[in-house]
């Protein structure tokens, strides 16, 4: 009987971890913004385009990164380039809760965006790569497919799940921002756990 993919797509370890990172990913990039642009807009009472503004040290992190991602690939394991991923994203949230309150300057945004930005950068092509690179080339399209669609539901999920969170946190001021992004946190070091547990290429 024709199926849509071959279970046998899903027997193989690297990939299946690979492919947890890739959920894990994009789940805290959309959630993650999901959070601070609720924040910005509710608490500082921002505009859609204020809110885009204070986002571009995420978005210039995550594009400078991404164009280093292939000098990156060639000096270093696509493993430790997840590892590494997840550990700068981690410490770029961390900044957003020690630094951002309700009434500090703008600046208080820009270390933890920009670093979070360059985390999610590095590891997105990585985790890619590790998954496409477990099979041969007959296989590639299928693959691809199921890459694709497994980004699509972190992307989904990650909005609302801290959407849900957010809203269930009913505390005040500020409050279920932090619970928001802590929650994205948690997620991220857990994230970093299955990269951990990528084997090693020989």
């Amino acid at each position: 009987r024709d199926v849509l993919l071959p279970l046998r797509l899903f027997r193989n370890k690297v990939a299946n971890l690979g492919l947890g990172t890739q959920v894990i990913q994009w789940l805290i990039l959309q959630g993650s913004f999901f959070v601070v642009s609720v924040y910005l807009q509710e608490v500082w009472k921002y505009n859609a385009i204020k809110t885009g503004l204070i986002l571009t040290p995420a978005t210039f992190g995550i594009l400078a990164a991404s164009a280093g991602a292939d000098r990156f690939a060639r000096r270093h394991p696509q493993r430790w380039l997840i590892i590494a991923g997840f550990l700068v994203t981690a410490v770029g949230m961390i900044l957003l809760l020690a630094l951002v309150r309700a009434h500090s300057g703008v600046w208080t945004w820009i270390p933890g965006l920009l670093l979070f930005g360059a985390g999610v950068g590095v590891m997105l092509t990585s985790s890619v790569n590790v998954v496409q690179s477990s099979f041969p080339d007959t296989d590639q399209g299928d693959i691809s497919g199921l890459s694709r669609s497994v980004s699509n539901l972190g992307s989904s999920f990650g909005t609302a799940l801290v959407g849900s969170v957010m809203v269930a946190v009913k505390l005040p001021e500020g409050k279920p921002f932090a619970v928001g992004l802590t929650t994205m946190l948690v997620i991220a070091l857990i994230g970093l756990v299955i990269a951990v547990l990528i084997p090693r290429q020989p």
